[in-house]
């Protein structure tokens, strides 16, 4: 089953679709304090801000010390980072999954990551690598036939 370009552009606009509302729905949790920044990923070549907060299991980040200063510094992060989200100039990449919690991975081509390109997977290499798997593992034979037939 190969897409046509019309059906990969649409499959292209649904992905992006999901993508910025997860970003909007980002830029709003930080900006009502339900999410902070609570640490930073360095990669080769650039870096990715990790979000989480009371709502993902893990605990807001504030100043052990309870300074005014640093907290209201944390808070400006946050509002900067909702705005590049908001703004598309960041996005959020993954999660990172703890058995307790979880946490959100923002980054953009300012913070050294490429952007996020909506990727349509081509069907029938997908068909035919489980195709292979079924041989190796029990798989109903009539489901991998109906799924290639599609």
């Amino acid at each position: 089953m190969i897409l046509n370009t019309s059906e990969i552009q649409n499959e292209e606009k649904a992905i992006r679709f999901v993508q910025r509302n997860i970003d909007i729905i980002t830029a709003v949790l930080l900006l009502t304090g339900q999410i902070t920044i609570i640490g930073v990923f360095v990669t080769p070549g650039g870096f990715r801000l990790t979000v989480g907060g009371p709502l993902t299991g893990a605990s807001r980040l504030e100043s052990k010390s309870g300074s005014k200063t640093v907290n209201a510094i944390v808070d400006v992060i946050d509002i900067i980072l909702a705005i590049l989200l908001i703004a598309d100039q960041i996005n959020v990449r993954g999660t990172s999954l703890t058995s307790k919690r979880f946490t959100l991975n923002i980054g953009g081509p300012i913070t050294g990551v490429p952007s996020t390109v909506p990727d349509t997977p081509d069907l029938k290499e997908i068909l035919t690598d489980f195709k292979v798997i079924s041989k190796h593992f029990y798989i109903d034979q009539e489901l991998v036939n109906q799924l290639m037939k599609e």
